[in-house]
Order: structure tokens, then sequence, then C-alpha cells
């Protein structure tokens, strides 16, 4: 086999390898009641932080583990262990993409996407009243 030839398959199987992590990763936001219905699957659950619930991070027990209570987009509350330290700015997020599965009965994330409130448009509102301003 001459040397491009071998360069041509390595590229395919890269090329393959990565359309199949593409297409069987899970984007799909579902809610909390397909994720337990299906232990042990990985989904993407979207939803607020339940703020009538505390936010549960303790480093001296744990250094990679927060618990909270999150509302998924149907209004059902579950409790959440995160396997990070607490995001800063958890409180203030508007909305929090969780990537997880259910074990043993419970939601565990491994990775979590929070979108917080815009500090431009606080400021663009200071600006345009200030402007206002005779």
């Amino acid at each position: 086999m001459s040397r491009t030839n071998i360069v041509v398959l390595l590229l395919v199987a890269v090329l393959m390898g990565t359309l199949f992590s593409v297409f069987t990763t899970n984007s799909e936001s579902v809610v909390f009641a397909r994720a337990f219905a299906e232990p042990g699957i990985e989904f993407k659950v979207s939803g607020t932080l339940d703020t009538d619930h505390p936010v549960v991070y303790d480093p001296e027990v744990s250094v990679s583990r927060t618990r909270f209570h999150m509302r998924d987009k149907e209004g059902e509350v579950r409790e959440v262990i995160l396997n990070k330290p607490k995001p800063t700015g958890l409180e203030q997020s508007e909305s929090i993409d969780l990537y997880g599965r259910v074990v043993d009965g419970q939601f565990i994330a491994g990775e979590m996407l929070m979108k917080c409130p815009s500090k431009y448009n606080e400021q663009s509102h200071s600006l345009a009243d200030a402007t206002d301003a005779p």
C-alpha cells in the first residue's frame, strides 16, 4: 500500500468516527419524566433552578459535588446531583441545560450549561436613560 492510500484510509476512519459520535450523541432536550423512564441513558434536560430549595455545596465533604433542585419545561421539580463544584452564578441563571443520566433513582449530571442574564442589556438601558435626560 502506498503512503497516500494509508493517509486516505486514516482520514476516512476519522471522518466515520466523527460522524458516528455526532449522530449518537443525544442533544434532544427531554423532561425528567423521560429521563427517569429510561435510567442509565444519557439525556439533556433543560429547565430552571428551583429557588424553593437550597443549593448544597460543601467543599469540606466533597469538592466536586453540588446538589440542587431544577424545574424542567413541564414544571416537574427534581433533585440533581452535579459532579462538579458549584458553578459561579448558578442562582442568577436564567436557564440550565444538564447532561446526565438517572442512576439509582437520582439524576446525576456530569456537565451543565447555564444561560445567565446579559449584563449588556442592563448597560444599554442605563445608557439609553442617560441620553434621554436633558
